[in-house]
């Protein structure tokens, strides 16, 4: 291959998110196109560059030495990418843009996050850029976002919604907690559903009971989008509270809570970049999400 054209910029693309998913499943998810298209993209590509990229069948997926070594050049060729785009915005003097952005409350802490490097990457590349962030519960994400009201969002995602890309980034590690007053329960390693049924469950991340509970639902159940509402129930001593392990920490260490050991309580909650498919500032959404999933990858 002498030359690179639009084609096969999308094939580069489409491999791209193949490699950083590990499937083709997830690749569908994360680019909203079936199976087949990406088969297809993946087989012309291998074929333009002269080499197998990645192997696929019953023994699951993995890439090829070639295909190891064409997804890291990926990460220089987008990257150049970016920084041409942004250096011809410059020369053109193009006006400011408005990234308008939603991140569900207290991620930050996370050490899985990186929201702010993208933040920062994208005002390194467009310093004019303006930015819109709004802290929203992940409940309101889908439709501010097919509205139009949002380019992208950060959020809890447990659905696939038309019309919506969805991209993982990474999971909270969620565990229960109780107040320390309940010494009897986090003195135990072990427990069950029944030895807490008479405490109230709050949590941030189901709204449906059934989905934690099971049978064992006993109406005691509380539902909050914000994770400060699960916290304050948590501490008041009536609810378990379902918590983030990273956001819990301060108030393990500072005496005011403890983790119980409840197996079918304790579970990863994803975290997922979510966009319009086709909606505005593409481009800016697009880089967003490379930068936050190259973190990832750089600092895993």
């Amino acid at each position: 291959m002498n030359y690179l054209d639009d084609v096969d910029l999308k094939r580069l693309r489409i491999f791209d998110a193949v490699a950083k998913c590990g499937s083709f499943k997830g690749a569908e998810e994360m680019l909203n196109i079936n199976g087949s298209t990406i088969s297809k993209a993946i087989s012309e590509l291998e074929g333009r560059l002269g080499v197998t990229l990645c192997k696929r069948g019953r023994g699951g997926f993995t890439l090829t030495e070639q295909g190891e070594e064409v997804y890291q050049l990926n990460f220089k060729l987008f990257a150049d990418l970016g920084d041409y785009v942004s250096a011809v915005k410059n020369v053109n003097q193009a006006a400011p843009r408005t990234f308008r952005i939603a991140v569900v409350d207290n991620t930050l802490t996370d050490p899985h996050s990186h929201f702010l490097s993208g933040l920062r990457q994208l005002f390194s590349e467009e310093p004019n850029l303006k930015i819109d962030l709004k802290i929203l519960a992940s409940d309101d994400v889908p439709l501010s976002l097919l509205r139009g009201e949002l380019d992208i969002a950060v959020a809890l995602v447990y659905r696939n919604v038309s019309g919506l890309r969805v991209c993982h980034l990474y999971n909270e590690e969620v565990m229960p907690y109780v107040a320390t007053q309940h010494e009897e329960l986090w003195k135990q390693p072990n427990l069950s559903l029944s030895d807490i049924a008479d405490l109230r469950l709050a949590t941030y991340t189901h709204s449906d009971p059934r989905a934690l509970l099971g049978s064992n639902d006993n109406g005691g159940f509380f539902f909050c989008p914000q994770l400060e509402g699960v916290l304050a129930l948590g501490l008041v001593g009536h609810h378990v509270a379902m918590l983030p392990q990273f956001y819990a920490q301060g108030w393990v260490d500072s005496g005011h809570l403890k983790a119980i050991k409840v197996d079918e309580l304790c579970f990863d909650s994803p975290i997922s970049a979510v966009s319009k498919v086709d909606g505005p500032n593409q481009d800016l959404v697009d880089r967003f999400i490379d930068i936050m999933c190259n973190e990832a990858i750089f600092n895993s």
